[in-house]
């Protein structure tokens, strides 16, 4: 039996643009993600394909694929955790690190010649350890339009190339709080693009360090600005060779800001406290239970007896209440012919529900066997 058809219980988490999320479990009470597409909509199967067959630390794990109901699912492990969304603006030196752990997940994948595709912070999930989880890959279009390359824009396909553009809006948003790229339709966006310069990051972040909105200084400015100048850059071959390069860059940026010292130590004990606290809170959250339609308990032969004694209760419910309604309203026969009509419809009912096996009773011959015996 396919892991769909064994699940038994559903809680809705949230609905996206695409897909449906689901808390599941299965008969062995194990906990499990569903992501039910929506109609019209479709996943890269060769992406997911090979997701399947890798157990690689810091991305989901992927169960199961397939069609059900028509539309297509993924089933994947469970991840205890907080999509970075919810998680910035970030000290630099827990961002750059964080960072550096993603690249490292991404190099294992190019093994297997996957790349992401739509790399954002909501597909990027802290555990209870602070380690950032990889989600949802496979998508089939451009992704979240603010963290896609310009590439992406004119349907090229995810590569190494698109998941570095990405990974420097990503940066930018764990650092500042906000998306880079401003603007609510393609064109708007794809114009920013246009726009972009590390001269004009920098400056952007100057002026939301005079206004308070983030912690950075002038120092850590100019650790950045290598980073942007190697990622976010319109023409993919104008950005860094690859993710070894990437990775060479943010080592050197943490050197120059403070290392992997007492400091990051503190900003990781803290943002683990911080996931905790949500998690904690989500948890007290009463999810939406949901019956989707191909779960075994909702087909279980337990829930269709049940099912098939309820609609029998509300068939009795509504005779007796007919049965009283002639009665009552003066145009049937009396409450006593009533109750009389009922009793001898329950014999009858007796008598046909008899097995053909079982031969009744002669009721006169038992009569005259009873009668006694006159005396001489």
């Amino acid at each position: 039996m396919s892991l769909v058809h064994s699940l038994t219980s559903a809680s809705f988490l949230h609905q996206g643009g695409e897909a449906c999320i689901y808390k599941v479990q299965g008969d062995s009470s194990r906990t499990y993600t569903l992501k039910w597409y929506n109609e019209g909509v479709s996943f890269d199967g060769e992406a997911i394909g090979k997701l399947e067959k890798l157990n690689e630390p810091g991305v989901y794990h992927i169960l199961e694929s397939g069609m059900v109901g028509g539309r297509p699912y993924i089933i994947y492990d469970f991840v205890e955790g907080v999509p970075s969304a919810e998680l910035s603006p970030m000290p630099l030196g827990l961002a750059l690190h964080s960072l550096r752990k993603v690249v490292s997940t991404l190099k294992a994948l190019r093994g297997a010649g996957v790349s992401h595709g739509d790399i954002n912070p909501s597909n990027v999930f802290f555990d209870r350890l602070a380690i950032p989880v990889l989600m949802d890959f496979g998508i089939v279009g451009p992704g979240v339009l603010h963290f896609s390359a310009p590439e992406r824009f004119t349907g090229a396909p995810p590569s190494e190339k698109s998941d570095l553009f990405s990974l420097g809006e990503l940066l930018y948003f764990w650092i500042a709080g906000e998306t880079l790229l401003k603007g609510g339709s393609f064109d708007e966006i794809r114009e920013g693009m246009g726009e972009l310069s590390s001269e004009r990051i920098g400056l952007g972040l100057m002026e939301m360090m005079r206004t308070g909105k983030i912690g950075l200084s002038p120092e850590d400015l100019s650790v950045l600005d290598p980073l942007w100048k190697g990622l976010l850059q319109i023409s993919p071959e104008s950005r860094v060779e690859d993710l070894e390069e990437l990775d060479e860059l943010l080592e050197i940026a943490l050197e120059k800001q403070g290392g992997e010292g007492v400091r990051l130590a503190r900003q990781q004990e803290q943002l683990c406290k911080s996931i905790s606290g949500i998690l904690e809170k989500n948890g007290a959250k009463t999810l939406e239970c949901v019956d989707l339609p191909f779960l075994k308990s909702v087909n279980s032969p337990k829930k269709r007896k049940k099912g098939f004694y309820l609609a029998l209760g509300l068939f009795i419910l509504i005779l007796v209440a007919s049965a009283l309604f002639l009665a009552f309203g003066g145009k049937g026969p009396s409450v006593d012919e009533t109750g009389a009509l009922l009793m001898q419809k329950t014999r009858d009912s007796q008598l046909q529900s008899a097995p053909d096996s079982v031969n009744m009773p002669d009721m006169e011959g038992v009569l005259e066997r009873l009668k006694p015996e006159e005396s001489e």
